[in-house]
């Protein structure tokens, strides 16, 4: 029976550091991260015709919306324009969309992205609609953005 237990305590440490090692790594970080994000808020509805990748965007950007976080609400964006007006475009949006984005979301993608894709949002408890065109940055990730304007 002891053989049994230090072979369980031993496993323990082993899963633990492995854990710990895979968490404290930013993409650990970015995963748990995302995981609190989509455990806390409403589920976005989809339609259209999403890529994981510009799925992954509105969602961010929905959950940023809410959060009232203008900086990362900027890192989203793309690098089109100055830095100020990407900031003050995040602020109007948040101002505009930001109590909405807290509520059920609609996304309706448009058709299959190839260098661009629209995408509308409806903001179920005001009726509002937003516009957002998204697209890929020019990076070896092939992350895609969003036009803050």
């Amino acid at each position: 029976m002891a053989a049994g237990r230090s072979v369980t305590a031993a496993l323990t440490v082993v899963l633990s550091a492995a854990l710990l090692a895979g968490c404290s790594s930013d993409a650990g970080n970015a995963r748990l991260e995302h995981a609190a994000d989509y455990a806390a808020r409403p589920h976005l509805q989809v339609t259209g015709y999403p890529v994981p990748e510009t799925l992954g965007l509105v969602q961010q950007l929905v959950w940023r919306l809410a959060d009232g976080s203008a900086d990362r609400l900027v890192k989203l964006a793309a690098a089109e324009g100055s830095t100020d007006a990407r900031r003050t475009a995040a602020e109007e949006w948040i101002r505009t969309y930001g109590a909405d984005a807290a509520g059920e979301v609609s996304a309706d993608f448009g058709d299959d992205p190839a260098s661009r894709q629209t995408v509308v949002l409806t903001f179920h408890g005001s009726g509002r609609a937003k516009e957002l065109t998204l697209r890929p940055e020019n990076s070896a990730d092939g992350a895609w953005r969003v036009l803050l304007r």
